[in-house]
């Protein structure tokens, strides 16, 4: 059985790989609050404005730095640590994570593409369930941080992203029953649904990463 200290042992073999790992998780925050403010600029501004424009410049430049990060802690992992199970859960655990942040950009980039029409009726439920993503994302942060440092934490947060993603879903599909009450052409309405479902799917994948989580955690507690 692997302990906790085992786990620490294994980051703190390489300080480069340890500090890595950690800016790369506050690039996945550094990007949802970013996907968050794009879409504030794109609907306070347009798709056309600089605002919406540059927000979306910058969400691409947190994706190529977080990309970068990985690619290091990868070579790494491989390099400098001894316990082959362990640092391919820490490798699995990065690559899912890296997809929240490829994920929010697709989606930043089919919203420049796309410029969806969005009625101000929904505004408030679009704002509400990005929220509710940013929440699942930034508890299944701490959940991710947690079996670095502390593995009694990791159940508890697991249950809370559980929460969140469920407030996500509801919050998706208000969303789209108040789209589909409006008067907005149907064509209209279809490519919004494509937007608001995909963003639930971020917290989706959010959920999908604290479960593997608790599993790399039960491997280690039991």
């Amino acid at each position: 059985m692997f302990g906790f200290s085992r786990i620490s042992t294994l980051l703190s073999q390489s300080q480069s790989t340890e500090t890595n790992v950690y800016l790369f998780l506050d690039q996945v925050t550094l990007a949802q609050h970013k996907f968050v403010y794009m879409w504030q600029m794109y609907l306070t501004h347009g798709p056309n404005s600089d605002e919406f424009i540059q927000a979306l410049k910058e969400l691409q430049a947190i994706e190529h730095e977080a990309d970068v990060l990985k690619r290091e802690i990868e070579q790494t992992l491989y390099r400098k640590t001894l316990i082959p199970d362990l640092r391919s859960d820490v490798a699995s655990l990065i690559d899912l994570t890296d997809r929240l942040i490829n994920r929010q950009e697709t989606i930043g980039l089919h919203l420049q593409i796309e410029k969806p029409l969005i009625p101000q009726a929904v505004e408030e439920d679009l704002m509400r369930l990005l929220a509710a993503v940013g929440n699942t994302i930034d508890h299944t942060l701490l959940c991710a941080k947690s079996f670095f440092t502390d593995l009694q934490r990791v159940q508890e947060y697991h249950q809370k992203v559980i929460l969140f993603e469920s407030d996500a879903d509801k919050a998706c599909t208000r969303a789209k029953t108040i789209l589909f009450d409006t008067d907005l052409p149907l064509i209209n309405k279809v490519q919004l649904r494509y937007f608001f479902d995909r963003i639930d799917q971020v917290a989706n994948l959010a959920e999908d990463i604290s479960d593997r989580v608790a599993i790399f955690t039960l491997k280690r507690v039991q």
